[in-house]
């Protein structure tokens, strides 16, 4: 090869290198390393250069020997890192084949090309016996018998194809994503504790190894176990556990979804909730999620979670207590909306009445409060807490968007409780939310015998709704009018049910 070749294909590989490290050209991240085949070429340059300068000796025909052969290997390598980059980019999965592939097939191309250069230089029957006797010195040297196996286990799970690069395992009790397949070890991600996880291949035949990525990469199985009291009827304990995983976005639904009673005991009954999501690595995000919004929707309705508790107090001083926190609450509650210009017209005796035989409510961090195009019974205050309002995405695309945030004080979900109007916009928990329900029998109670409370309950939102949708004075004069004949009609209507 000419030395004019051989400058060329440096400068080339050098130029390609910059680009690689630099990634400011669009095709940077299909090039791959090519150190070792620049060295090569350096090798081969300077092996030229002394040729051409008529230098002779053992040394420069040997150096030329070595040089020649390194920039075949070189060679052999460079097209093996350009399709392992080919098929790394290709894959879906964006994940690479296991690197022990590629070096069995450089080391193999690499022995043949030794031994074709070697023959071609009289060199095999004295030095290429020579070599043979040093890889057997290596191969029965100490410490033989576990690399043989680590090596024989790696290529088994290549064979039996047991697990890839980018899977998700469980391997001597260590839980991880595969990060690499060598010929010594397998190395695991844990993402939990974001460390490497080092395993030798020779426990992989000793052990059970659990690939949570087949049958599938697409759907991971997950389970949650937990505790609901007694006195909670299973039939509506299930209903309420398929309500959450229904509700979480990334839980696939499926017939596969399954709630069943692993145990019974002496305080509680145990419940498994085995389901589905894409992503293995939201598995711990997602199981808090998920316990996290059973914890709330078991509180909202009206039962504890069981445990063993020794009380050392009477009854009496119990009852005292609980009723203590009761009053506590109720007076928060009345507080709250007595601040509110929209129950200014209501008196201290119509707002406790509220306060009494409507209930408090709280909601976990993305729990939906209220749902876009439902009919509402309610209305609600914030008392704790803040929440989203969401819409369809207005592009088009999928999902909801936020358009404004509600904060301790607020209310919503007015004009439908009042109107039966459906709901127009979703509200969702942003962090811990406490809620005020105020349904719509407490609001009929009221507003039938109070008519005057109703047109001013009116007036005050016909005020908000011009606020936000800048309506004239004719305007929020008919939305007034329009208000008060709906309500009548809800109410009326709610009367006689």
């Amino acid at each position: 090869m000419g030395i004019f070749i051989l400058l060329i294909l440096w400068s080339l590989t050098f130029l390609l290198g910059r680009w690689r490290q630099q990634g400011t050209r669009r095709f940077s991240r299909w090039i791959p390393s090519m150190v070792f085949f620049r060295v090569s070429l350096t090798a081969a340059l300077l092996s030229r250069l002394v040729t051409a300068s008529g230098l002779q000796g053992d040394f420069v025909g040997w150096f030329a020997v070595v040089a020649k052969t390194g920039l075949y290997v070189a060679f052999v390598e460079l097209v093996l890192d350009l399709l392992w980059v080919l098929v790394t980019r290709l894959n879906h999965r964006g994940v690479a084949p296991p690197r022990i592939l590629k070096d069995l097939a450089l080391v193999a191309a690499a022995f043949v090309i030794v031994a074709v250069e070697m023959n071609s230089q009289g060199l095999l029957t004295t030095v290429g016996s020579a070599a043979v006797l040093g890889g057997l010195a290596f191969i029965v040297g100490p410490g033989s018998a576990t690399q043989i196996g680590n090596i024989s286990s790696a290529l088994a799970v290549q064979v039996e194809r047991q697990f890839e690069v980018g899977d998700w395992v469980e391997i001597a009790g260590e839980l991880g994503r595969v990060d690499n397949i060598s010929w010594n070890s397998t190395y695991l991600y844990d993402d939990r504790d974001d460390r490497y996880i080092v395993i030798p291949n020779s426990l992989i035949d000793k052990g059970t190894t659990v690939n949570y990525s087949r049958p599938s990469s697409n759907e991971y199985r997950l389970e949650v176990e937990i505790g609901l009291p007694l006195e909670l009827a299973p039939g509506k304990a299930i209903a309420l556990l398929k309500k959450v995983l229904e509700s979480h976005d990334e839980v696939i639904p499926g017939a596969r979804t399954a709630i069943v009673i692993r145990s019974v005991d002496h305080d509680s009954i145990n419940y498994v909730l085995k389901f589905f999501v894409a992503d293995f690595a939201s598995r711990n995000r997602v199981r808090t999620e998920i316990f996290s919004s059973i914890w709330y929707s078991v509180e909202r309705a009206g039962y504890a979670f069981p445990y063993t508790v020794v009380d050392l107090r009477t009854a009496r001083s119990k009852s005292q207590a609980l009723e203590e926190r009761q009053q506590v609450s109720l007076q928060e509650s009345f507080t709250r909306l007595r601040r509110i210009e929209l129950f200014a017209s209501l008196s201290d005796a119509e707002i406790e009445s509220i306060v009494e035989k409507d209930r408090l409510l709280s909601y976990g961090p993305g729990e939906m409060l209220v749902v876009m195009g439902d009919v509402g019974g309610s209305m609600f205050v914030i008392m704790e807490g803040s929440c989203s309002v969401l819409i369809p995405n207005p592009s088009g695309g999928e999902g909801m968007t936020e358009v404004a945030q509600l904060h301790e004080g607020t209310i919503f979900g007015e004009i439908s409780a009042l109107t039966d109007a459906p709901r127009t916009a979703s509200i969702r928990a942003v962090n811990h939310v406490v809620v005020q329900e105020i349904s719509q029998r407490q609001i009929e109670v009221i507003f039938l015998n109070n008519e005057a409370a109703m047109a001013e309950f009116a007036k005050v939102m016909a005020q908000r709704e011009a606020g936000r949708k800048a309506f004239s004075a004719t305007e929020t004069e008919e939305f007034e009018l329009g208000l008060v004949e709906r309500m009548t009609k809800t109410f009326s209507r709610l009367m006689f049910r």
